[in-house]
């Protein structure tokens, strides 16, 4: 599921720098992904610019950019909203890994 949400920020951030999508095409997106996929959870307009954010804060990094589809959503928003640098990020997600939190 996390790699989804990979390919969903990527797409969503790839078309808000390139096309100018803003807040109503994401939110179109949204509901046609709610009409359009099956069990769909997840897609609301908020966490597809989590998506975003996700994508955008992660794609550079080689070494993290692995080691985030190791751990659960939830954990990666709050590793995200909860840390300001990458190296901050990295310590938690490792923990998280290691400590298996859920």
């Amino acid at each position: 599921m996390i790699e989804l949400y990979w390919e969903v920020g990527r797409y969503i951030f790839q078309k808000t720098e390139s096309d100018g999508w803003g807040k109503n095409v994401v939110e179109d997106l949204a509901k046609h992904l709610e009409k359009h996929v099956a069990n769909n959870n997840g897609f609301s307009p908020r966490n597809l610019w989590r998506m975003r954010q996700f994508y955008e804060t992660y794609r550079d990094s080689e070494i993290l950019s692995p080691v985030v589809t190791e751990i659960s959503w939830s954990n990666n928003l709050l590793i995200l909203s909860g840390t300001k640098s990458l190296e901050e990020k990295e310590f938690y997600l490792r923990l998280a890994i290691r400590e298996r939190y859920t």
